[in-house]
């Protein structure tokens, strides 16, 4: 059997994960560079290169300065009202998807956009412009640096044409050399693993079948859905033992699951490989996802289950917090009078903060969100990926053990540039922490799928009041939720400070202000009742300085909201099966109510909200058994006829049903 310290050093498959994110989202280039004279070795009519469409006023073959070779293409201007292109045709079908890229060296390149650099663009059969790919340039002064750019042409393409260029309305000195662009296929097949739910464990309990979701992409293949098999099957991470397989041979193009039995492994390490196998029978692409069937004796002490709950103490937990700057003795009495129950601090707290924290009772998810080099935060001592790993790991071992910490805040907002290091922390911080999760944050809502590797729980955060409508909160979790194939628990964050505190000069956001309570309230019952399991506000210390209106007032409401989301908790985490509800609104007017049903100690309950987009009358189809419902907080009861019941909601307005 495995004790714990020893589960602290297994990989629990994040290793097995860095090299997953490669093969999935990796690119493989089907065939050579397609710009003919790409390193301007070879000398055309005049000074432009030979190939290429060089306007002489601006462009010049340069022998003097390379960066491989004996030449480059030099740009040359000084008056920002001169625009002129170099081009060159390229041998691209319509449907391609491309990587394009070139070596830019810079002089005093200076104006308001981001300088020189290269373009795919393409126009129809007809010759008019249809758009193209602009990927962000160099400018000012400095040394060879690499554009690049990854576009796929769309099918109404007719003619294909690169671009090296300095953008409009600005001047200096550009170099460019080694240009490429190769046609690259995507992965033909992507999987994500949505049982087990958390860090690939295998417990006692469950989950009986291992699942993934399938999708197919055999665009740069030449293949069609129903000429391939999937297989999945599951085997010892060392040696050859297999232990269960499935096989679909897919009909079209949508994405399908697949499960293999897992109930009867004995606690180890194991791999489900999931392969993609051409029309002959060959492994044309394979996928994977390392398992871990965990030992009966770990019981830890933060854990998400099978229903994407966080359990503290082996007892269900709905986080209910908000965003903090720092712990302080008094803030922290003043919050704890509340159903609130834990905080994420930016600034990480010491040894002394942590125990003041929990002996008011308040869990701290710790934030080493920070930690990447380079980044705008981070501590001028970590230098490198190296110096990062220190820090991380030394934080997490000190604070793992401490009984207020819930969780490790491992992202805020990174882009996908640092997605390797991103799923390194939250290996690191698996490695040496097996009892708590993992906790990323992300605006890139429609990235999220991109990032499933990089978190334990996933969460949004949509603040949409004084510059649109309400209804973004239940919008983005919604789209959260679908991004991570609903097998993720997410915390959401809903908005509580006005854009006037973040206001960078005089007149930005207008409409800035701080969100009502109907519209604090509508916001995260959207968020729960599209999925959220957990609540982090944004936050404290703008509660204490939203400029238009007095932090008592905004506390009393927040102390209310608060007390009736824990007081619903208990529901809300159920794990029983939930009664069947069909909800029918006015056709005209749809998308404006957000419900969830669910059961719990043998009774039944409804949530519903309005987000705010629309009012109107709901119509509730319930089962034969209830005779009547009683609104909870209103003490009112609604009639049922015919398993049907109907309600009338004001924007905004949420409503709670005990289904009697």
């Amino acid at each position: 059997m495995l004790a714990l310290e020893a589960l602290r050093v297994w990989r629990l498959g994040a290793l097995v994960g860095v090299v997953l994110v490669t093969v999935q989202v990796g690119l493989c280039a089907a065939g050579g560079n397609l710009v003919s004279n790409a390193s301007f070795e070879e000398p055309g009519s005049g000074s432009a290169p030979k190939g290429w469409y060089a306007p002489a006023a601006v462009y010049s073959r340069d022998t003097s300065v390379a960066r491989t070779g004996t030449a480059s293409l030099k740009y040359a201007n000084a008056d920002p009202g001169r625009y002129r292109l170099c081009t060159q045709s390229v041998p691209i079908r319509a449907g391609w998807k491309c990587r394009f890229s070139a070596w830019v060296k810079t002089e005093r390149i200076t104006g308001a956009r981001s300088g020189a650099g290269i373009c795919l663009e393409w126009s129809g059969q007809d010759g008019k412009w249809l758009g193209g790919s602009y990927p962000g340039g160099a400018k000012g002064t400095g040394g060879w640096r690499r554009v690049v750019g990854v576009v796929r042409v769309p099918r109404a393409a007719g003619r294909v044409s690169l671009t090296c260029y300095v953008q409009k309305g600005m001047t200096g000195t550009a170099w460019f050399d080694d240009v490429e662009l190769v046609r690259v296929a995507d992965p033909p097949i992507k999987t994500v693993l949505i049982s087990p739910v958390y860090r690939r464990r295998i417990t006692a309990p469950g989950p009986a079948h291992a699942r993934v979701r399938v999708r197919l992409d055999l665009r740069d293949h030449g293949l069609r859905p129903e000429q391939v098999t999937v297989r999945a099957r599951v085997r010892a991470r060392k040696g050859d033992s297999r232990f269960a397989e499935a096989v679909s041979r897919p009909r079209d193009a949508g994405p399908f699951d697949l499960a293999v039995p897992v109930k009867d492994l004995a606690p180890g390490e194991y791999r489900l490989e999931v392969a993609l196998i051409a029309p002959a029978g060959k492994v044309m692409h394979t996928t994977g996802h390392d398992l871990i069937r965990t030992p009966d004796s770990f019981k830890p002490t933060c854990t998400i289950d099978a229903h994407r709950r966080l359990l503290v103490g082996g007892k269900p937990f709905f986080p209910l917090g908000m965003y903090w700057s720092s712990i302080n003795a008094e803030d922290l009495k003043t919050y704890a009078d509340s159903r609130f129950n834990c905080i994420m601090p930016y600034g990480r707290p010491t040894p002394e903060q942590m125990d003041l924290a929990h002996r008011h009772g308040i869990k701290v998810i710790y934030s080493i969100k920070d930690l990447y080099a380079g980044s705008r935060w981070c501590p001028k001592d970590i230098k490198t990926p190296a110096d990062e790993q220190g820090r991380i790991r030394r934080i997490v071992r000190r604070f793992r053990d401490h009984p207020a910490l819930l969780a490790w805040y491992l992202n805020d907002e990174l882009p996908q540039s640092y997605m390797p290091r991103l799923v390194a922390h939250n290996r690191w911080t698996a490695e040496e922490d097996p009892n708590h999760p993992t906790w990323a944050v992300l605006y890139q809502v429609r990235e999220v799928a991109d990032y499933i590797e990089t978190f334990d729980v996933i969460g949004t955060d949509p603040y949409p009041i004084g510059r649109r409508g309400a209804s973004m909160a239940g919008q983005w979790t919604a789209e959260t939720f679908a991004q991570v194939c609903r097998a993720r628990p997410m915390w959401q964050v809903p908005q509580l400070h006005s854009w006037a505190n973040y206001r960078k000069r005089p007149g930005e956001d207008p409409g800035a202000r701080t969100p009502t309570r109907d519209e604090v309230r509508s916001m995260a019952w959207q968020c729960i009742c599209e999925g959220a399991t957990g609540l982090v506000f944004y936050s404290w210390y703008d509660v204490k300085r939203n400029p238009d209106v007095a932090f008592d007032t905004q506390w009393t409401y927040l102390k209310a909201i608060a007390a009736e989301i824990a007081a619903a908790a208990p529901m809300l985490l159920s794990a029983e099966a939930p009664p069947k509800v069909q909800v029918r609104t006015d056709p005209a007017r749809p998308g404006w109510l957000h419900w969830l049903a669910r059961s719990h100690k043998g009774a039944s309950y409804l949530f519903a909200v309005n987000n705010g987009d629309a009012e109107g009358t709901a119509t509730f189809t319930v089962g034969p058994k209830v005779r009547a419902v009683r609104t909870i907080g209103r003490d009112r009861e609604i009639a049922v006829r015919n398993n049907q019941f109907s309600d009338t909601f004001k924007k905004l307005q949420v409503r709670i049903y005990e289904l009697r």
